[in-house]
């Protein structure tokens, strides 16, 4: 039972928000409280501590709040579904939702880890701290990929795979392809095998683990990876809710370009003579590589898609909405590595 009192209870360290909190659940003794006004307070109490949105509801903290709310009472996530907004919570809902409203304010995790589910493509997948939140956005060219391969066995890598998102929402729109999701991580590879028993792919999508090319064996049609490419000093300034990602999975050394330096000079081994590379780098590694690989004939994509709201982050990333970020490369203009 919640106590009346709020000396009873200590639902948030910072004191402002706990009175707020407490005041919220003894009035429930004489007020209804609905699903949208619970998540108003925890939009505000996140827009007062500045979180970063971490990119999730079209950047809407007000879309993290009301979406923890629904998640904590398992309701669908409509979120302008009026009935749902007004639907009548208890105490004990209540301090359901404020228990995972201070987790996200006072740790900065995002919504994703706290769900244990993000969406990629409207579609979903399991995600916990051991994996990147899935937010690339070359999968808006993902049709064009396929359906720009020349294939030859049906094989893809997915390298630096995290969850799996990437392998296996091309496995879902290609019956016809095998997918090997490869990562250095055993932890991430558990979240990957989750999501392809989720999607009941254990027949086409298997997991290797791997630093890189190191346990691959096969050749493969299509090589595509989202690998680290985050500097120390972009890391150093990133908000808080990118540094509970697993930092292994963002950060490739003080000019971004440790990892896909080597995946570039190694995957013409791995890939059939008429294969393809594609890598998502953004677009100050790009300008790099441009510069390091003068030679490779890298045809550079930009995301066909801005991003809004206005951090010093996001406005980089919105502009990387119009500049390259994204490249591919045939196998033959790739270097050749001599093993």
């Amino acid at each position: 039972m919640i106590q009346n009192k709020a000396e009873d209870k200590i639902l948030s360290h910072n004191l402002t928000r706990n009175e707020k909190y407490l005041s919220l659940l003894n009035n429930m003794d004489h007020k209804d409280v609905t699903v949208g006004e619970i998540a108003e307070l925890g939009h505000q109490f996140m827009r007062k501590e500045k979180l970063h949105h971490h990119f999730f509801g079209g950047h809407s903290l007000f879309k993290n709040a009301l979406h923890l709310a629904l998640f904590s009472l398992k309701l669908p996530f409509e979120y302008d579904n009026e009935t749902l907004l007004k639907k009548p919570i208890n105490k004990n809902e209540s301090l359901e939702i404020i228990k995972l409203f201070e987790r996200r304010i006072s740790e900065r995790v995002p919504v994703e880890y706290l769900t244990e589910e993000a969406l990629y493509l409207g579609k979903p997948f399991y995600v916990n701290k051991h994996v990147l939140v899935p937010r690339s956005l070359m999968n808006t060219r993902f049709r064009d990929f396929l359906n720009g391969i020349h294939w030859e066995n049906n094989r893809v890598l997915d390298l630096c795979t995290g969850s799996g998102c990437i392998g296996i929402t091309l496995a879902l729109m290609n019956p016809k392809i095998k997918v090997d999701l490869a990562d250095i991580s055993l932890e991430a590879l558990e979240v990957s095998k989750k999501n392809i028993q989720r999607y009941f792919l254990h027949d086409r999508v298997n997991c290797i683990q791997s630093d890189l090319f190191e346990n691959i064996k096969e050749k493969y049609d299509l090589i595509i990876t989202n690998p680290p490419y985050v500097t120390e000093k972009e890391y150093r300034a990133c908000p808080d809710e990118f540094k509970n990602e697993p930092k292994i999975a963002l950060t490739a050394g003080e000019q971004g370009l440790d990892i896909i330096n080597k995946i570039i000079e190694r995957a013409r081994n791995h890939l059939n003579p008429n294969g393809t590379l594609i890598a998502e780098v953004g677009y100050t590694v790009a300008k790099r590589l441009k510069k390091k690989y003068r030679k490779v004939p890298f045809q550079w994509l930009n995301y066909r898609k801005s991003l809004q709201r206005e951090s010093v982050l996001d406005t980089l990333i919105r502009w990387s909405g119009y500049l390259d970020s994204v490249f591919l490369c045939k196998a033959e203009g790739l270097p050749k590595f001599k093993v």
